[in-house]
């Protein structure tokens, strides 16, 4: 918000003064490079790092000289290789599920996801529930040679409710369970919603015969008006063939409101489940490998690529830095302006890196959370540099609003691809990257500006003149997600109406 009293710009404890301090840092980060731009980058870095915070030693300062490096050399991979699939079809969001895929097979994927205590919970809980599905009263596995059936409720429900964990739903199943004695023509399964607390949004009966004619026999005999007919997956269209009028599925959710959906299974994978049970005592429990990589990743890729609002955000970033120079006339500098047309940046993105990451050790700037790695502020720094370069082209009329936005979609994604396999390595779960969404674009649009003007006045206001252009289509996908954007930090609004009025 603007703080009447100084005309600073504050987006939750980012301030205009934050801004000058890291700025001032930058500048002699690349001019550091500038002086040693034929030198290795970890060389000069480390004495940039070490003569920056010379509490640290030697040691430590060549550690995050290296970390800073080897994140940038890996988000540059990554970036290369999302826009060559993207050349042949490949989505942003099918990409990190594979990336992510890929770093973590063979690990449970508990240890990724923003949600994963809620959803452990859920596992937990849903495990329980089979448990006390196949069990009788005294503890031995029942022999109900019906088990499949009542297996099949339950299994719905546990996928059903797992996967509207991962989407963020506000919908949870369960199992309807009488009082006393199931009544005829009773309801299985239910949807409820746990935000409004509305109870049987939607409804189902179950029935898993051994085949399609003995499961339409078992529907034909009860009146289940009012009800979705749930039946086995490979049965499924043979019986809405039987059942025209009817609604008939092979899984719980994807109706109206309700988009999450249960696994669908067939009759002959439960039936497999309640031999396990019966002959082996082998409950089967839900795991994250049930439900792992690409699904969450999928779900990732779509937050990570709601250029949208990062748009807003970075512009917001980079209308800070322009009032920082408003006036100010600065020279053109060859070496900064070739690298970043060039590409070949890796020292401007260390130095952007190197900034950040003094700048959040010193506590110059708190809107890092405490403990974030140096490796997670390069690559940071790296969108920040490669967004600016996106500005650039929109600015030269080389992009149109919507290839920008498509562009820095991917420049955030291929961020994430990198952070959530280390955070799955390291264990930290991908709940310490929830702040990127917000901090990411908003420090980005800072270090882009910055960026751009140490090229020069004229670089850094066709940058400036870029992000102007890309806001506006920014804003009107804003609107279109405006419960979204209500969570994106205070002042956002004004900030904007203030800088680009």
């Amino acid at each position: 918000m603007e703080n009447q009293n100084t005309d600073e710009i504050t987006f939750d404890d980012l301030s205009e003064k934050e801004v000058k301090e890291v700025n001032e840092i930058y500048k002699r980060f690349i001019k550091k490079y500038k002086e040693n731009k034929d030198r290795k980058v970890e060389e000069w870095l480390k004495e940039q790092l070490q003569e920056e915070m010379p509490d640290i030693d030697s040691d430590e300062a060549e550690k995050l000289s290296k970390d800073i490096v080897n994140s940038i050399q890996e988000y540059d991979k990554d970036y290369a290789d999302l826009n060559e699939k993207s050349k042949h079809g490949v989505t942003k969001e099918k990409w990190l599920s594979d990336k992510i895929t890929d770093a973590t097979k063979g690990m449970a994927v508990n240890s990724v996801g923003q949600q994963l205590d809620e959803i452990n919970a859920v596992l937990e809980m849903g495990n329980r529930q089979m448990e006390r599905v196949v069990m009788n009263m005294d503890g031995n596995i029942s022999q109900n040679p019906c088990l499949d059936g009542y297996m099949a409720e339950q299994y719905h429900v546990n996928s059903f409710n797992a996967n509207a964990v991962l989407e963020g739903s506000q919908y949870r199943a369960r199992v309807c369970e009488p009082d006393g004695a199931y009544g005829k023509n009773s309801v299985d399964i239910a949807v409820d919603n746990i935000k409004t607390g509305e109870k049987g949004i939607l409804r189902y009966q179950s029935k898993y015969g051994k085949d399609a004619a003995a499961t339409e026999k078992l529907l034909a005999e009860g009146n289940y008006n009012n009800q979705r007919l749930l039946v086995p997956e490979e049965q499924l269209k043979q019986l809405k063939e039987k059942f025209p009028t009817k609604s008939v599925t092979d899984r719980i959710g994807g109706v109206g409101d309700v988009k999450t959906q249960s696994n669908p299974i067939t009759k002959e994978k439960i039936k497999e489940l309640q031999k396990q049970v019966q002959n082996e005592n082998n409950i089967p429990k839900e795991d994250w490998n049930q439900y792992k990589n690409e699904k969450l990743a999928l779900e990732l890729g779509k937050k990570a690529g709601q250029a949208g609002v990062k748009a807003a955000l970075f512009a917001s970033g980079v209308g800070i830095i322009s009032k920082l120079y408003k006036g100010e006339e600065i020279e053109a500098d060859e070496v900064v302006k070739t690298a970043l047309e060039t590409g070949a940046d890796t020292g401007i993105k260390a130095a952007a890196g190197g900034a950040l990451t003094v700048a959040s050790k010193k506590k110059i700037i708190n809107i890092f959370p405490e403990g974030t790695l140096p490796s997670t502020i390069a690559k940071v720094a790296c969108v920040a540099v490669e967004d600016a370069k996106i500005m650039l082209k929109v600015a030269k009329g080389e992009f149109t609003m919507t290839e920008a936005l498509d562009k820095m979609g991917r420049t955030s994604v291929s961020m994430y691809a990198g952070l959530s396999a280390s955070a799955v390595g390291t264990g930290i779960g991908a709940a310490a990257l929830g702040f990127i969404p917000i901090v990411g674009p908003i420090l980005g649009g800072v270090i882009g500006g910055m960026v751009g003007y140490s090229a020069g006045t004229k670089f850094g206001q066709k940058v400036y003149d870029g992000a102007k252009k890309v806001v506006e289509k920014g804003k009107e996908l804003v609107h279109k997600a405006a419960d979204k954007v209500r969570s994106i930090g205070r002042g956002l609004k004004n900030a904007l109406t203030s800088i680009f009025s």
